[in-house]
C-alpha cells in the first residue's frame, strides 16, 4: 500500500511525457526530469480512492484517475502525498491552472519541497507565464542546487524571457553539476547556438547524444 502514490505518479509522468514529446523539446526534457515524491506516510496512501487512481491509470483512464486525485486532494487537505499526485496528474492532462493549485497546496504544507517547485514550474512554463517559472526553477536550485533540472529548467525560462547570458550561464551550471546528463547538455548545445557558439555547441551537442546513446531507455 504504500507504494501505490508513487506507482500513480510513475503512470503519471508517463502520460506526461507522451503527452508534451511533441510540443517542445525543453518541455519535454523538464517534464522528463520531474522527480517524484518521498514515500509519503499519511492516511490518503490507504484510502479506496488511491486504489481507483492506480486501477484507472494502468487502464490508461487518466480523465478518471485525475477525477479521483481530486476527491482524495479534498478528502486530505493537509496530505502533501494527495496534493503532489493531484497536481501531477492534472499537469499530465495539460489543466495547467489546476495543476498549479496543487503544486501551491503542497508548497503550503512543505516550503521547502522541490519536487513541488518542479512541478509548479513546469505548468508555468507550459502557459508561457516565464518570469513566474523562472522563480519556480531558482528556488529548485536553491532547495537542491545539485539538481540538475533546476538549472535546465532555469535555462530555458531565462532564453524565453530574452535573457540570454543568464539562460547560458544556467545551462553551463546544469553540466557542472550533472555531467552525465544528456538533457543537461542538450540545453547546454542549444543556449550556446543561440549565443553564436558555433564549435561549442557542436561539441556539446556531441556529448549530449553520446550519453544519450548509452543511456537507459527512455532516460535523459
Amino acid at each position: 500500500m504504500k507504494s501505490l502514490l508513487l506507482t500513480l505518479l510513475s503512470f503519471a509522468a508517463l502520460v506526461a511525457n507522451n503527452t508534451f514529446a511533441a510540443q517542445d523539446p525543453s518541455i519535454d526534457r523538464l517534464i522528463n526530469k520531474l522527480p517524484a515524491p518521498e514515500k509519503f506516510i499519511d492516511p490518503a496512501i490507504n484510502d479506496p480512492l488511491a486504489k481507483q487512481m492506480v486501477a484507472a491509470a494502468k487502464a490508461q483512464n487518466f480523465g478518471t484517475a485525475l477525477d479521483a486525485s481530486r476527491k482524495l486532494a479534498a478528502r486530505y487537505p493537509k496530505s502533501l502525498g494527495a496534493q503532489m499526485v493531484h497536481g501531477m496528474l492534472a499537469l499530465s492532462l495539460r489543466r495547467f491552472p489546476e495543476a498549479s493549485a496543487g503544486y501551491h497546496k503542497a508548497l503550503a504544507l512543505r516550503p521547502d519541497f522541490a519536487a513541488a517547485y518542479v512541478g509548479l514550474g513546469v505548468a508555468d512554463f507550459s502557459q508561457q507565464q516565464f518570469r513566474a517559472a523562472l522563480a519556480d526553477f531558482q528556488q529548485v536550485t536553491r532547495l537542491a542546487p545539485k539538481a540538475e533540472i533546476g538549472w535546465t529548467g532555469s535555462s530555458a525560462c531565462a532564453e524565453r524571457l530574452g535573457r540570454r547570458q543568464e539562460s547560458l550561464e544556467y545551462a553551463r551550471r546544469a553540466t557542472v553539476v550533472a555531467p552525465s546528463s544528456a538533457g543537461a547538455w542538450y540545453q547546454l548545445a542549444r543556449e550556446e547556438g543561440l549565443f553564436g557558439n558555433k564549435q561549442t555547441a557542436a561539441s556539446a551537442l556531441a556529448r549530449a547524444n553520446k550519453l544519450q546513446r548509452n543511456a537507459p531507455h527512455g532516460k535523459l
